[in-house]
């Protein structure tokens, strides 16, 4: 009997054990899940910040481009005015570089990740949709400013060669894959 109680005993203790270790890999996995969506939250908000600054940056240079140069894009003005306008788009475009640079990260965390955290699910949902409309914008606007060249080039007698189509650096873009071109319209 004593035998037999000593072996229950022993059993308990070893449950026990196995449990409590269970219990502990358990925890300790979620703890460390939990520090690692942690990191990438912060990580979400601190480039976040620095991305919308870009955006921001973006968006004055494209009004700088379109007060500059779009109210003056016909093929009548292309000769007077062309000269002026190739520092305006490189503005343009070197902003929508700083854009690119600082979304790499942004582009891994969130694209077609979910985050149960409201705040970061907004971070980034309006990521998504500002790295879209940057790259479609300045795509569209791009394009717009070459069609002109051209038509200048075609309608022109004795056009200048040196005015060039600017180069498109970016195409349109559905970061998200969900067919939808934010910003192409």
């Amino acid at each position: 009997m004593k035998r037999k109680t000593l072996a229950i005993i022993i059993s308990i203790i070893g449950f026990l054990l196995v449990v409590s270790g269970v219990t502990y890999f358990v925890y300790d996995n979620l703890h460390q899940k939990n520090e690692a969506n942690k990191n990438m939250e912060n990580s979400i908000i601190k480039d976040y910040e620095v991305f919308r600054e870009k955006v921001d940056a973006f968006t004055q240079s494209r009004t700088t481009y379109h007060d500059n140069v779009i109210v003056n894009l016909f093929t009548e003005t292309v000769e007077s005015d062309y000269e002026k306008w190739l520092p305006i788009l490189e503005e343009y475009t070197s902003s929508v570089d700083d854009v690119e640079n600082s979304s790499s990260n942004l582009k891994d965390l969130c694209v077609n990740h979910y985050y149960s955290n409201e705040d970061i699910k907004n971070k980034c949902q309006s990521f998504v949709i500002a790295y879209e409309t940057t790259m479609n914008y300045y795509t569209k606007d791009i394009m717009a400013f070459n069609e002109t060249i051209k038509q200048y080039h075609t309608t022109v007698t004795n056009s200048n060669e040196n005015m060039k189509e600017y180069e498109l650096k970016y195409n349109y873009t559905d970061i998200n894959a969900d067919g939808n071109f934010v910003g192409k319209d």
